[in-house]
């Protein structure tokens, strides 16, 4: 029985395992039949090997051949995914070809950004080519595996054997027939497959080391550039001479090749980089129907909303969005060429033109169209290669003439207000300063130099100018959200926009400086330089005895921790909570305030020290130690903290609550960690340790609710009846709407003399925060009452 059940198992497995297969399911049930009819029949096969080896075994390896050249040809059949490699390596092929032409066109004409980007380029497809390589090296790996298994076969002794038995030749000689076809198939498949990858693979390598041999050109050529450009490149101004006709039109022609063949690495660029061209779109396109939808809500709300005061967005905010697009398109790519920031600033100038024309005072805006032109002569006239005389005539006078023009614009910007004139200002100090360095570079000689510095002080006003622009586009939307929000009502209502308004303005202003930084130092071709410096400070491995660590992790630790720290302190405004006010639900989840803030600083810390990388056996020291110094000098700060945490689940008193602790009476503003706000009566805050709180005697007077008893001594002249005055002072405590009368209004007659009656007026309010106020509007109404009755106060 056990045999059976055996039996019937391995031919379910064989079953699933060949059901995909419906050839080798033939083979298969054709082999069963003929086995089946040689025991029917009694086939004796004294001489033959399938008495000694055994049917199965016989079958079973023939059906492992089937199956592996099965799947060998279905394998080659569908092909391995080499297009890619096959379209895109033409293109990297003529785009190599034009930066080899190109270098050798500036190894006589130095001209530092097309280098750079030349440089760029190469390192990216570099990367291409590698990529490329290991994916070959992979498919060759798998091809050589299908060849040697196909090897092994081959040499399998027993399979030979059985192939040439004569008895098996006549019971299957069918199926031996179909393997011997299917072998062929295969070995054809692996074979073609495998001289396409080796033809492949020797294209690819061809261009990987062509791509380090022009890099090694392009930085030997770099390093030539950072020589002469300190010394004299051509001679002094007043001594040089034009050039022949025939040098004019071969540096026109030479002109004409490298801008040929900078478009062409630009369009291969922007190719290769489509991924974050998207991205940059997204972006805009989502900013785009943010505004449109917040002013469609704006609409369609009834109340009246002023959005007459923004001057940069409307309902279909398309210049603001390209304005935001090309200031930030250095964000998606921190290693750009030089020649798409030219680009993007070419088409952020030509936006700022239209958009400025509506917003800007027409004096101011005519200054602008100046500085937007000189940028596009200077942007054509930079990249020239082989300047002359005259060129460097021009650009003496473009120079002298911005000199000029930062005169008249400093006269401008004190007339005018402009919002982060402060930047402005500062960029055109540098505006002034690099073309008074340009026309002493130009006059030496130093021509490179001179270009450089043109181009990046026109650079850098235009970019400062479209930046400050993008804050305002930003913080406008911004307020336009609040607006949406305000009538909205909810959640959202109640944060804090003044505040966040307020942290929103300073990250704009780090982030355009940031922005304002990287094109700064890419025209003056320092970006590289920096980029690599600050990239190795940051993740150098670095050594303080047997600790490693990285300066990047450190500062990543830093940031988190304070952004953690950022968020434990606003999170208030979630909970309605302000500086001056007490929104209702303060009191309510005064407690999940503290809480939330509790887990922020908690998640804030761990993230923090899962991305900085430090190992836990570190953080056990820094456990150790941390236990060490609370034993010997932070028992107070954990006792705090351990406070804090009790408060936030006792809950004696909550944020609202007016409690009195010694000679100290206020309201609870804020419960921290570490220590709590109370406001005095008197205005003055008290920053309260929690220790103090949960040890000391605290009196809350608003635990259940806000009513207190208070005590007022009234005394009348004698003759009145003490039933009169009392039944006229009541009278006068109904007046009020603070007073509680259940339990009802008690006044008590203290003492009776020849002068005076006097009395002790109890009453609860239902304010605790008024205390004196309500005290003051009481006495008055039982002022009035009495003198309506002609009864004098003692």
């Amino acid at each position: 029985m056990r045999s059976f059940i055996k039996h019937v198992i391995y031919s379910l497995l064989l079953l699933c395992l060949f059901s995909y297969n419906a050839e080798a399911r033939h083979i298969r049930d054709t082999l069963r039949f003929r086995k089946v009819v040689a025991e029917k029949h009694a086939l004796v096969l004294t001489d033959s090997v399938l008495n000694e080896i055994g049917v199965d075994s016989i079958l079973n390896k023939v059906e492992k051949v089937h199956y592996t050249l099965n799947r060998i040809i279905n394998a080659t059949s569908v092909g391995f995914n080499t297009r890619d490699i096959e379209d895109n390596l033409p293109e990297v092929d003529s785009n190599i070809e034009i930066i080899d032409n190109n270098l050798s066109i500036y190894s006589n004409v130095l001209d530092v950004k097309n280098l750079q980007m030349f440089d760029l380029l190469l390192s990216n497809m570099q990367k291409q080519v590698v990529e490329w390589q290991g994916t070959l090296f992979a498919y060759e790996k798998e091809l050589s595996a299908m060849a040697n298994e196909m090897g092994a076969f081959k040499h399998d002794t027993l399979l030979r054997t059985i192939i040439a038995d004569s008895a098996f030749k006549s019971l299957y000689g069918n199926e031996i027939q179909d393997l011997k076809s299917k072998w062929k198939i295969a070995k054809k498949s692996i074979s073609d497959d495998l001289s396409r990858m080796n033809q492949l693979q020797a294209s690819v390598s061809n261009e990987y080391f062509t791509t380090i041999d022009l890099q090694n050109k392009s930085k030997d050529l770099l390093k030539k550039v950072s020589v002469r450009s300190l010394g004299k490149e051509y001679d002094y101004l007043w001594m040089a001479n034009n050039r022949s006709a025939a040098e004019k039109e071969e540096a026109r022609q030479l002109t004409h090749k490298s801008y040929q063949g900078q478009r062409k690495i630009l369009h291969y660029y922007f190719r290769r980089n489509a991924g974050n061209q998207l991205w940059m779109l997204a972006t805009g396109l989502l900013f785009l129907l943010w505004i449109l939808r917040n002013f469609i809500k704006l609409d369609k709300s009834s109340a009246e909303v002023r959005t007459h005061s923004f001057r940069f967005i409307k309902k279909v905010s398309i210049l603001a969005t390209l304005v935001l697009l090309f200031n930030i398109s250095t964000v998606f790519d921190l290693h750009p060429p030089t020649a798409y920031v030219a680009l993007s600033e070419f088409l952020l100038v030509i936006t700022l033109t239209i958009m400025l024309w509506r917003v800007w005072p027409r004096k101011l805006y005519h200054y602008w169209l100046f500085i937007g032109g000189f940028y596009i002569v200077l942007s054509f006239l930079g990249p020239l290669l082989t300047p002359d005389l005259d060129l460097r005539l021009v650009l003496l006078l473009l120079n002298i003439i911005s000199l000029v023009f930062s005169v008249l614009w400093f006269r401008v910007l004190r007339n005018n207000t402009l919002i982060f004139s402060l930047m402005i200002k500062t960029v055109s100090v540098i505006y002034t300063l690099l073309n008074a360095a340009a026309i002493i570079c130009n006059l030496w000689g130093r021509l490179s130099l001179a270009k450089i510095f043109s181009v990046t002080a026109i650079y850098g006003l235009t970019q400062i100018i479209g930046l400050t622009v993008f804050i305002q586009i930003v913080m406008e939307a911004f307020s336009l959200q609040t607006m949406v929000n305000k009538l909205k009502g909810g959640m959202a209502a109640k944060l804090d926009f003044a505040k966040m308004e307020g942290l929103l303005m300073k990250a704009l202003v780090v982030f355009s400086i940031s922005i304002w930084t990287i094109v700064f130092t890419i025209s003056l071709n320092m970006y590289n330089f920096l980029y690599t410096w600050v990239l190795e400070l940051l993740t150098k491995e670095r050594k303080i005895g047997s600790t490693t660590f990285q300066v990047g992790n450190i500062l990543l630790f830093m940031a988190i921790v304070y952004v953690s720290n950022l968020l434990q302190r606003g999170v208030g405004s979630l909970y309605g909570k302000s500086d001056t006010t007490w929104d209702p639900e303060v009191k309510k989840n005064g407690s999940r305030l503290a809480m939330t803030r509790l887990i922020l600083i908690i998640i804030g810390f761990l993230i923090a020290i899962a991305a900085s990388g430090i190992p836990m056996d570190k953080i056990t020291i820094v456990l150790g130690a941390l236990g060490v110094g609370i034993g010997l000098g932070l028992q107070g700060i954990v006792n705090n903290l351990v406070s804090g945490v009790i408060l936030i689940f006792e809950q004696p008193f909550r944020i609202g609550d007016f409690i009195e602790i010694g000679d100290k009476k206020g309201r609870v503003l804020d419960i921290g960690i570490r220590a709590s706000k109370i406001v005095m009566e008197e205005g003055a805050e008290i920053i309260m340790p929690n220790a103090d709180l949960l040890s000391g005697r605290v009196i809350n007077w608003t635990l259940r609710n806000d009513d207190v008893r208070i005590e007022m001594p009234v005394s009348v002249l004698p003759g009145h009846k003490f039933e009169e005055v009392k039944a006229i002072i009541i009278g006068g405590l109904e007046k009020s709407e603070h007073v509680i009368m259940i339990p009802p209004p008690e006044i008590l007659l203290l003492s009776v003399t020849d002068k005076a009656m006097s009395m002790n007026v109890i009453v609860w309010i239902n304010d605790v925060h008024r205390l004196q106020p309500i005290k003051s509007e009481l006495l008055n109404n039982i002022y009035s009452a009495l003198a309506m009755n002609e009864i004098k106060i003692a």
